[in-house]
């Protein structure tokens, strides 16, 4: 006749109750850590994440350039007004748009990048509005004032290499910028994946 085994006792104190995934997820996330568990390469990843993220200070000195220049406009407008009331708006869009480009780049957020795009975005379409138009009126005066009007072309050729360093060449960087992978992760933005090359 088989002897019966002894049956273990559990220690003092113990519990019977099995624990299963779903009593250890509440128990993780009552304790308020993170279910299932990181594992240590993409706990690390995570970490030096939020650390670029914390430290980039780009943003920040984009924002003060935008703010800088946004004044040099103001000054320079103020300074020579114009009587048409088209050109005026044009010429004041610009101040608008780095206004807007340089709030964005201190609004952390999806929307903060959405509006720093669209004000470079404008910024850039208004310098080139501003170069195309230069470039007819330098066209029409070498063609019609002879030797003089080449010379007021010549000038002319000058001012719109200057708008081009004035007015394209700081939102042309910072559209640079929030396009890359850094600038879309500070701003919280879904960073595009590479494909593995074949």
């Amino acid at each position: 006749m088989a002897q019966k085994r002894p049956r273990r006792r559990s220690p003092r104190g113990a519990s019977d109750e099995t624990i299963t995934p779903d009593k250890a997820a509440d128990a993780s996330r009552s304790a308020g850590r993170q279910w299932p568990p990181r594992s240590a390469p993409e706990a690390d990843g995570a970490t030096a994440q939020a650390t670029r993220r914390r430290r980039e200070i780009r943003p920040f000195i984009y924002a003060g350039f935008d703010f800088a220049m946004a004044a040099l406009y103001a000054v320079l407008l103020t300074q020579a007004p114009t009587r048409h009331a088209g050109q005026a708006a044009i010429l004041w869009s610009t101040v608008a748009a780095v206004v807007l480009a340089g709030a964005g780049m201190l609004w952390r957020s999806r929307w903060g990048w959405r509006a720093a795009v669209t004000g470079c975005a404008l910024l850039l379409a208004i310098a080139v509005v501003i170069l195309v138009l230069i470039l007819l009126s330098a066209s029409f005066l070498a063609g019609v004032y002879g030797s003089m009007g080449r010379g007021a072309a010549m000038m002319a050729l000058l001012a719109g290499a200057l708008v081009i360093e004035v007015c394209g060449l700081l939102p042309a960087f910072q559209l640079k910028f929030l396009l890359t992978r850094a600038g879309r992760r500070y701003f919280g933005r879904p960073v595009p994946v590479e494909e593995p090359s074949r």
